[in-house]
């Protein structure tokens, strides 16, 4: 995958990993094939050059466990990365380290959810943090209005437009600009396209909410209690039809507007000369409901495909794939072996992710036959539960009241749970509440629970014996570093 320069030295790809938060894996579209109501041009033509992955699965729905997860090609059970506040430490290893430590020069852009101080100061060469005031669009709602715990924010001024994002963006350019150390490592960690659903014009307008599909219906009566109470405490029982496709429909231009950001990037790569030599993933760490069984955002045990499903989208310089297009199963931990494939890293570092080359190449037809994600919290793990918010009036985090006040009374609506995901059949087994059993090639919404049909008790034992498995196998992270002296 290296080229040679004029002397016959190698050069290695430059890394581009670009990541917004929530981007669910049916909001990228592909030319139509996965999603023909959004435009996704540039993540597209990434495609076009490379390839796309339309069933990868973050092994957690939460931003910090998915992100520790992606980037040391572990599970939660096996890293303890559980909670928002188990940020990687300095004695853990990670892809971003191990690119630097190989003489990568590694540029973190945007929001954490990843590195603890310690930890990035030796992983990373740079950070790009947009140290300056930005604007924030706050909650346009008080909270007894119908819309005023519902994440829907809307319409944002030219002003609010200059968010961190912005400011993020045109600091990568600029600093791309500058005379770069190569091979360099990007990661471009975005806000976008995280709730509050809230986006400016031109993207506020572009979709017509008349012609966007309405999510998929609020059918809850067979399902975990916590839908339930979400949606009662949200106040989304209030909402139409059309305000679910609203929302959808800002969504939409919020991911919009994060694929013309990747454009920005791209052209500047193509301006500097390095677009050819670098490698280009871009992916997500979870999904989002986005009015899907009417509700919104996302929960921390709740693995239903519009939160567990990320895009997976890469170019690899020197890779002429058998196919465009790739169905197959594969998880987000399977992003750390593969970046470390085309930087030609070779590591012994126990992990548990795969590298997708030899299916890209046509070596293999697939790598797994099923995929897992875990979330949730024990009550006797009170640190791993989010702080409460104590003011819901709050213009800034006031949104989030509820959200972290439910577990606080109810904490049995976020046990530990666990999903495990064939082409067939989900399965999804928690430490309490609701269980849940979905035939997928007949019921792809995931409307119909069969966990209590007695005519599916083989399925159900047969996707609990690959779980038992699984967990027999990565169930922890032995010392590599140490000799084997036999």
């Amino acid at each position: 995958m290296s080229a040679k320069d004029d002397a016959g030295l190698e050069i290695f790809p430059n890394i581009v990993i670009f990541l917004p938060d929530s981007m669910r894996g049916d909001a990228v579209s592909l030319g139509g094939m996965v999603n023909s109501q959004i435009e996704t041009p540039h993540m597209d033509q990434i495609a076009k050059d490379g390839v796309a992955f339309t069933n990868c699965f973050t092994v957690n729905p939460v931003c910090v466990p998915s992100r520790c997860c992606t980037f040391t090609g572990q599970y939660v059970h096996s890293n303890g990365h559980r909670s928002l506040y188990q940020l990687l430490q300095p004695y853990e290893e990670n892809l971003f380290k191990f690119l630097r430590d190989n003489d990568y020069n590694v540029i973190w852009v945007g929001r954490n959810d990843l590195f603890s101080k310690e930890s990035g100061k030796i992983s990373v060469s740079k950070r790009i943090k947009a140290n300056r005031r930005f604007h924030y669009k706050s909650n346009p709602f008080p909270k007894d209005h119908y819309l005023g715990k519902s994440f829907y924010y809307g319409e944002r001024t030219k002003e609010e437009a200059k968010d961190i994002d912005y400011y993020l963006i045109q600091d990568t350019l600029e600093y791309l600009g500058t005379k770069l150390e190569t091979p360099f490592c990007l990661y471009v960690s975005l806000n976008f396209p995280h709730p509050p659903y809230a986006v400016e014009e031109p993207y506020f307008s572009m979709y017509n909410r008349n012609e966007i599909s309405a999510p998929i219906r609020s059918k809850l009566d067979d399902k975990p209690e916590f839908m339930s109470i979400m949606r009662e405490r949200y106040g989304l029982t209030s909402l139409k039809e059309d305000d679910f496709k609203e929302i959808v429909a800002t969504y939409y231009g919020m991911i919009t507007r994060v694929d013309d950001q990747l454009g920005e990037i791209l052209n500047k790569l193509k301006e500097i000369g390095e677009y050819e030599n670098s490698a280009i993933l871009i992916s997500s760490d979870h999904g989002d409901y986005t009015g899907n069984y009417g509700l919104t955002e996302k929960w921390p045990n709740a693995f239903q495909d519009c939160l567990v499903r990320v895009p997976l989208i890469m170019k690899i310089p020197g890779i002429k794939p058998k196919t465009k297009i790739f169905n197959q199963l594969v998880e987000t931990i399977d992003i750390f072996p593969t970046i470390l494939d085309i930087a030609q890293i070779d590591t012994p570092y126990t992990h548990f992710g795969k590298s997708l080359l030899p299916l890209i190449k046509g070596e293999y037809y697939e790598i797994r036959n099923a995929v897992f994600s875990e979330g949730g919290y024990n009550t006797r793990e009170p640190q791993c539960f989010e702080p409460v918010i104590r003011n819901p009036n709050d213009p800034n985090i006031g949104i989030y009241y509820e959200k972290t006040n439910i577990p606080q009374k109810q904490p049995l609506t976020v046990a530990r749970s666990v999903m495990i995901r064939t082409h067939l059949w989900k399965l999804i087994l928690r430490d309490a509440g609701k269980e849940e059993l979905y035939d997928l090639r007949n019921d792809p919404s995931e409307l119909y629970n069969l966990i209590d049909k007695a005519a599916n008790e083989e399925i159900k034992n047969d996707l609990k014996e690959q779980l038992l498995r699984w967990y027999l196998r990565t169930s922890d992270n032995s010392d590599w570093k140490r000799k084997r002296d036999i």
